[in-house]
């Protein structure tokens, strides 16, 4: 199993830029060349074609959310569908949703040594954990499908670029930088300034399945594949756990109750005066197709919606995620 192992190491993930160099030293002694820290996105799609070329089984992925990604997408285009590596998260980013829902919390140095000895006594497999990625395609069928688990748009664009403010990446944890951004996101809809601009949302028509369009603005839309969230964070009812759809919320614009619903799905509470308001629908569905001008969000990167604004979000392949 050892020489079927590779490593993807995002070197600018938060919690990779000040690490010590015994890290790197041990991945390079027991992986060699298949220690891969990639300089662009360009360069970790080689690395990922490389690994399919060599039937590398497992990759080690060091990073956060928007790294783990970019790694599935390259997976998803580089090997066949049947043959795709199980991944080992090592948590290292600004988000890390996809690491605490596969229940995975250890990184560094200890981690990597626990998956060689693992490998070594052909064990690593024991525990492993499986998650469909979400997909998103665009109209323009010369632009490549992108996978990651967890989208959103409308407020949700808005608030990713406060998460990104360097003032709150230098300075908070995740679990800090995320309280941060939702109460920036509240006190923007305090003030006379912006409350407008937010509450109304944006020009929106969304379908799920094979239902009629809603042409309506959105205030907030989510979507996911994950079973769980940080904290107990669980925004989404209507539907249970189905590895073979989404989980969606759609907010309409000028929400009413809008604080109380933020502190209740903010502790995964949907009480039912929350899901009998017409201003937040939620529910499953396998595809989902919208149209909206602004960016849409997947894993903490943007994606526009191309020149006719329109994407695609559906179920993408499984994959197997190991547990530590």
């Amino acid at each position: 199993m050892t020489q079927n192992i590779a490593l993807i190491k995002n070197p600018t993930s938060r919690l990779n830029k000040n690490e010590d160099t015994s890290f790197s030293q041990f991945a390079s002694n027991w992986l060699g060349n298949r220690y891969c820290v990639p300089n662009s996105l360009e360069h970790l799609n080689e690395m990922v074609v490389h690994c399919a070329s060599e039937n590398v089984e497992c990759i080690i992925v060091d990073g956060g959310d928007g790294t783990i990604s970019q790694v599935m997408t390259s997976i998803y285009r580089a090997y066949p569908t049947d043959k795709m590596p199980s991944l080992v998260i090592l948590p290292s980013g600004n988000t890390n949703l996809i690491a605490k829902d596969i229940g995975f919390g250890v990184r560094g140095l200890q981690a990597l040594q626990r998956v060689k000895i693992l490998s070594e006594r052909h064990r690593l497999m024991g525990a492993v954990q499986h998650r469909h990625a979400l997909k998103i395609e665009w109209s323009d069928t010369s632009r490549q499908a992108v996978l990651g688990m967890f989208s959103g748009t409308a407020a949700f664009t808005r608030a990713i670029n406060i998460a990104h403010d360097p003032t709150i990446l230098k300075n908070f944890a995740h679990d800090w930088a995320v309280g941060i951004t939702i109460l920036f996101a509240l006190l923007k809809l305090l003030s006379p300034q912006t409350r407008d601009v937010w509450l109304k949302g944006e020009a929106c028509h969304i379908q799920y399945d094979q239902q009629g369009v809603m042409s309506e603005n959105s205030f907030l839309f989510l979507a996911t594949t994950l079973q769980n969230l940080s904290n107990g964070m669980w925004p989404f009812w209507g539907g249970e756990h189905d590895d073979q759809r989404l989980h969606y919320l759609n907010v309409k614009p000028y929400p009413s109750k809008l604080i109380y619903a933020c502190w209740a799905l903010l502790r995964g509470k949907a009480p039912q005066w929350l899901r009998d308001n017409t201003s937040y629908q939620s529910g499953i569905a396998k595809r989902i197709e919208m149209k909206i001008q602004q960016e849409v969000i997947l894993d903490g990167e943007r994606f526009d919606t191309g020149e006719d604004h329109r994407v695609y979000f559906s179920v993408g392949p499984e994959f197997s995620f190991v547990r530590l």
